[in-house]
């Protein structure tokens, strides 16, 4: 185990990613850093490449593909798997704008996971296997408790981000509880300072 005491992420298995989360991993990679570099995560991964959107793939070629980015870059795997949720976030609305109807701010989005967005994920992708939120809303706050097989909290964490970034708005995310720690679902603390 490496010194964080968290499994390598390429040991991680069991569960299924939607290729459309591949697509936009390699888009936010070309982006950043060319198309060379997606050749060279490919092959560090020791992964097929080839990912059609509609298609289902084992969560370990994800993951290894991230272990791969997190080498590549000399960055630690958390901070490239929230850089990868900040980023795919306009690239998913890009290709889903409807997801956007109706909503025009950070909090409204975020609180939409579960009833809106998630369910429509589901009759696009037959399958997918959606994280669970639960909310707790304060005057200056937003408790996102994040439940999921894959432990990808570090993603959601890049995520919530990237929504607030869409919308202009200014937060913290604090991440005041992880499943990677033990503890029995992921929190993540969103404040708007003032």
């Amino acid at each position: 185990m490496p010194e964080s005491g968290k499994p390598t992420m390429a040991k991680m298995v069991g569960c299924i990613v939607k290729g459309i989360i591949f697509n936009v991993l390699e888009e936010v990679i070309t982006d950043a850093y060319g198309p060379e570099a997606w050749d060279s995560l490919i092959c560090m991964a020791g992964v097929e490449g080839v990912y059609a959107s509609l298609g289902s793939y084992p969560d370990a070629e994800l993951l290894a593909l991230v272990d791969a980015a997190s080498t590549l870059t000399g960055q630690p795997r958390e901070r490239v798997m929230r850089a990868f949720g900040e980023a795919a976030f306009p690239l998913l609305i890009e290709r889903y704008p409807h997801f956007l109807e109706g909503v025009f701010d950070a909090r409204t989005f975020l609180l939409s996971l579960n009833t809106i967005i998630h369910p429509e994920v589901r009759k696009i992708y037959s399958g997918a296997g959606c994280p669970q939120f639960k909310f707790a809303i304060g005057d200056d706050i937003l408790q996102i408790g994040y439940r999921s097989q894959r432990k990808l909290c570090d993603v959601a964490d890049g995520f919530v981000r990237g929504v607030a970034k869409h919308y202009g708005e200014d937060i913290d995310v604090a991440h005041s509880a992880c499943m990677h720690n033990g503890d029995p679902q992921c929190q993540l603390d969103v404040r708007w300072p003032a």
